[in-house]
Protein backbone atom coordinates (compact mmCIF):
# COMPACT_ATOMS: atom_id res chain seq x y z
CA UNK A 1 0.00 0.00 0.00
CA UNK A 2 1.34 3.45 -0.91
CA UNK A 3 0.82 6.13 1.72
CA UNK A 4 1.64 9.78 1.05
CA UNK A 5 2.49 11.80 4.16
CA UNK A 6 2.50 15.61 4.15
CA UNK A 7 4.06 17.66 6.93
CA UNK A 8 7.03 17.46 9.25
CA UNK A 9 8.30 17.16 12.77
CA UNK A 10 8.52 14.26 15.20
CA UNK A 11 4.87 13.36 14.74
CA UNK A 12 5.41 12.66 11.04
CA UNK A 13 8.80 11.03 11.58
CA UNK A 14 7.56 8.49 14.12
CA UNK A 15 4.40 7.79 12.14
CA UNK A 16 6.52 7.22 9.03
CA UNK A 17 8.80 4.78 10.88
CA UNK A 18 5.76 2.85 12.12
CA UNK A 19 4.17 2.63 8.68
CA UNK A 20 7.44 1.56 7.04
CA UNK A 21 7.89 -1.16 9.66
CA UNK A 22 4.45 -2.46 8.70
CA UNK A 23 5.58 -2.87 5.10
CA UNK A 24 3.91 0.16 3.51
CA UNK A 25 5.48 2.13 0.68
CA UNK A 26 5.87 5.72 1.83
CA UNK A 27 6.15 9.07 0.06
CA UNK A 28 6.85 12.10 2.26
CA UNK A 29 6.23 15.68 1.16
CA UNK A 30 7.93 18.40 3.21
CA UNK A 31 8.61 22.00 2.22
CA UNK A 32 11.63 22.51 4.47
CA UNK A 33 14.82 21.51 2.64
CA UNK A 34 16.80 20.48 5.73
CA UNK A 35 13.92 18.39 7.07
CA UNK A 36 13.53 16.71 3.70
CA UNK A 37 17.22 15.79 3.65
CA UNK A 38 16.94 14.39 7.18
CA UNK A 39 13.97 12.21 6.25
CA UNK A 40 15.73 11.00 3.11
CA UNK A 41 18.78 9.98 5.15
CA UNK A 42 16.92 8.31 8.00
CA UNK A 43 13.81 6.78 6.46
CA UNK A 44 13.33 4.19 3.75
CA UNK A 45 10.91 6.43 1.88
CA UNK A 46 10.69 8.62 -1.19
CA UNK A 47 10.99 12.24 -0.06
CA UNK A 48 9.76 15.23 -2.06
CA UNK A 49 10.87 18.72 -1.03
CA UNK A 50 8.07 21.13 -1.86
CA UNK A 51 4.74 22.69 -0.95
CA UNK A 52 1.96 20.08 -1.11
CA UNK A 53 -0.63 22.76 -1.88
CA UNK A 54 1.00 22.89 -5.33
CA UNK A 55 -0.56 20.20 -7.57
CA UNK A 56 2.75 19.82 -9.42
CA UNK A 57 4.39 18.73 -6.16
CA UNK A 58 1.59 16.23 -5.55
CA UNK A 59 2.14 14.91 -9.06
CA UNK A 60 5.89 14.57 -8.44
CA UNK A 61 5.00 12.57 -5.32
CA UNK A 62 3.04 10.03 -7.41
CA UNK A 63 -0.13 10.95 -5.54
CA UNK A 64 -2.19 9.28 -8.27
CA UNK A 65 -0.73 5.98 -7.02
CA UNK A 66 -1.50 6.68 -3.35
CA UNK A 67 -3.98 4.52 -1.49
CA UNK A 68 -4.03 6.99 1.40
CA UNK A 69 -3.08 10.67 1.61
CA UNK A 70 -2.37 11.99 5.13
CA UNK A 71 -1.82 15.72 5.75
CA UNK A 72 -0.31 16.75 9.10
CA UNK A 73 0.33 20.47 8.60
CA UNK A 74 -0.31 22.99 11.40
CA UNK A 75 -2.72 25.02 9.24
CA UNK A 76 -6.17 23.46 8.95
CA UNK A 77 -7.06 25.10 5.66
CA UNK A 78 -3.92 23.68 4.04
CA UNK A 79 -4.72 20.18 5.31
CA UNK A 80 -8.24 20.49 3.92
CA UNK A 81 -7.03 21.88 0.58
CA UNK A 82 -4.42 19.15 0.13
CA UNK A 83 -6.87 16.35 0.91
CA UNK A 84 -9.47 17.85 -1.43
CA UNK A 85 -6.92 18.04 -4.26
CA UNK A 86 -5.92 14.45 -3.59
CA UNK A 87 -9.50 13.28 -4.00
CA UNK A 88 -10.56 15.51 -6.90
CA UNK A 89 -7.46 15.55 -9.08
CA UNK A 90 -5.60 12.38 -8.14
CA UNK A 91 -8.49 10.03 -7.29
CA UNK A 92 -7.06 9.15 -3.88
CA UNK A 93 -9.53 6.76 -2.28
CA UNK A 94 -8.87 7.66 1.35
CA UNK A 95 -7.64 10.86 2.99
CA UNK A 96 -6.75 11.78 6.56
CA UNK A 97 -5.94 15.14 8.09
CA UNK A 98 -4.81 16.80 11.29
CA UNK A 99 -7.29 19.29 12.76
CA UNK A 100 -5.74 21.92 15.02
CA UNK A 101 -9.04 23.71 15.69
CA UNK A 102 -11.68 21.26 17.03
CA UNK A 103 -14.44 23.42 15.53
CA UNK A 104 -13.27 22.38 12.06
CA UNK A 105 -13.65 18.64 12.64
CA UNK A 106 -17.27 18.41 11.47
CA UNK A 107 -16.53 20.46 8.35
CA UNK A 108 -13.62 18.20 7.42
CA UNK A 109 -15.81 15.11 7.71
CA UNK A 110 -18.65 16.72 5.75
CA UNK A 111 -16.21 17.47 2.94
CA UNK A 112 -15.23 13.83 2.65
CA UNK A 113 -12.08 13.46 4.73
CA UNK A 114 -12.45 9.97 6.12
CA UNK A 115 -10.09 10.20 9.10
CA UNK A 116 -9.65 13.35 11.20
CA UNK A 117 -6.98 13.66 13.89
CA UNK A 118 -8.12 16.17 16.50
CA UNK A 119 -5.19 17.52 18.53
CA UNK A 120 -7.40 18.64 21.41
CA UNK A 121 -9.06 15.25 21.75
CA UNK A 122 -5.68 13.55 21.53
CA UNK A 123 -4.25 15.70 24.31
CA UNK A 124 -7.36 15.03 26.39
CA UNK A 125 -6.83 11.30 26.05
CA UNK A 126 -3.23 11.73 27.19
CA UNK A 127 -4.34 13.65 30.28
CA UNK A 128 -6.99 11.04 31.05
CA UNK A 129 -4.24 8.42 30.98
CA UNK A 130 -2.19 10.56 33.41
CA UNK A 131 0.58 11.19 30.90
CA UNK A 132 2.94 13.82 32.34
CA UNK A 133 3.21 17.19 30.64
CA UNK A 134 6.96 16.63 30.18
CA UNK A 135 6.16 13.47 28.24
CA UNK A 136 3.53 15.23 26.14
CA UNK A 137 6.11 17.85 25.15
CA UNK A 138 8.21 15.16 23.52
CA UNK A 139 5.40 14.00 21.24
CA UNK A 140 4.82 17.12 19.16
CA UNK A 141 7.09 19.10 16.89
CA UNK A 142 5.58 21.56 14.45
CA UNK A 143 7.00 21.81 10.97
CA UNK A 144 8.91 25.02 11.58
CA UNK A 145 9.92 24.51 15.20
CA UNK A 146 9.10 22.83 18.46
CA UNK A 147 5.66 23.34 19.92
CA UNK A 148 5.62 24.53 23.52
CA UNK A 149 3.10 22.84 25.79
CA UNK A 150 2.56 24.41 29.20
CA UNK A 151 0.11 23.85 32.01
CA UNK A 152 -0.89 26.67 34.35
CA UNK A 153 -3.38 27.04 37.20
CA UNK A 154 -5.61 30.11 36.89
CA UNK A 155 -4.95 32.24 40.02
CA UNK A 156 -7.92 33.33 42.12
CA UNK A 157 -7.15 36.98 41.38
CA UNK A 158 -6.67 36.55 37.62
CA UNK A 159 -8.43 39.16 35.49
CA UNK A 160 -9.38 36.44 33.01
CA UNK A 161 -11.76 34.72 35.46
CA UNK A 162 -15.26 34.77 33.98
CA UNK A 163 -13.94 35.71 30.55
CA UNK A 164 -15.14 33.72 27.56
CA UNK A 165 -12.30 32.19 25.58
CA UNK A 166 -13.53 33.79 22.35
CA UNK A 167 -13.03 37.21 23.97
CA UNK A 168 -9.41 36.59 24.96
CA UNK A 169 -6.84 38.38 22.83
CA UNK A 170 -4.69 35.28 22.60
CA UNK A 171 -1.39 35.72 20.75
CA UNK A 172 -1.13 34.37 17.23
CA UNK A 173 0.24 30.82 16.92
CA UNK A 174 -1.08 29.83 20.33
CA UNK A 175 -4.21 28.14 21.62
CA UNK A 176 -5.89 26.83 24.75
CA UNK A 177 -6.06 23.07 25.04
CA UNK A 178 -8.10 20.94 27.45
CA UNK A 179 -9.07 22.41 30.83
CA UNK A 180 -9.03 20.31 34.00
CA UNK A 181 -11.71 21.55 36.44
CA UNK A 182 -12.73 19.68 39.60
CA UNK A 183 -11.32 16.45 38.16
CA UNK A 184 -13.40 16.92 34.99
CA UNK A 185 -11.84 17.52 31.59
CA UNK A 186 -13.41 20.30 29.55
CA UNK A 187 -12.87 20.70 25.81
CA UNK A 188 -12.85 24.50 25.45
CA UNK A 189 -15.27 26.21 23.08
CA UNK A 190 -15.66 29.89 22.30
CA UNK A 191 -18.24 30.38 25.08
CA UNK A 192 -16.25 28.48 27.72
CA UNK A 193 -15.49 30.74 30.70
CA UNK A 194 -12.33 30.43 32.75
CA UNK A 195 -12.63 29.86 36.49
CA UNK A 196 -10.23 30.14 39.39
CA UNK A 197 -8.02 27.08 39.90
CA UNK A 198 -8.67 25.77 36.37
CA UNK A 199 -5.69 23.79 35.12
CA UNK A 200 -5.23 24.98 31.55
CA UNK A 201 -3.07 23.42 28.86
CA UNK A 202 -1.50 25.98 26.50
CA UNK A 203 -0.10 25.11 23.08
CA UNK A 204 2.05 27.69 21.34
CA UNK A 205 5.16 28.38 19.35
CA UNK A 206 8.09 28.91 21.73
CA UNK A 207 8.28 32.68 21.22
CA UNK A 208 4.60 33.08 22.16
CA UNK A 209 4.64 30.90 25.28
CA UNK A 210 5.34 33.60 27.89
CA UNK A 211 2.81 36.00 26.35
CA UNK A 212 0.08 33.34 26.41
CA UNK A 213 0.83 32.38 30.02
CA UNK A 214 0.79 36.01 31.20
CA UNK A 215 -2.51 36.63 29.41
CA UNK A 216 -4.15 33.93 31.52
CA UNK A 217 -2.69 35.33 34.72
CA UNK A 218 0.12 32.84 35.08
CA UNK A 219 3.73 33.60 35.99
CA UNK A 220 6.87 32.67 34.09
Amino acid sequence: MQINLVGGGKLLFHLAKKLISQGHELVIINKEEENSKYYARNLNAKVINGDATDPIILEDADTYKADILISLIQKDYENLFICQMGKIYFDVEKTAALVNNPDNETLFKQLGIEVVFNITDFLTSLIERNILIEDIKNIFTLEEGNISISQIIIPEDAQTIGTKIKNLEFPQNSMIGPILRNNNIIIPKGNTELKANDKVLILSLPDKQSEAIKLLGGKI
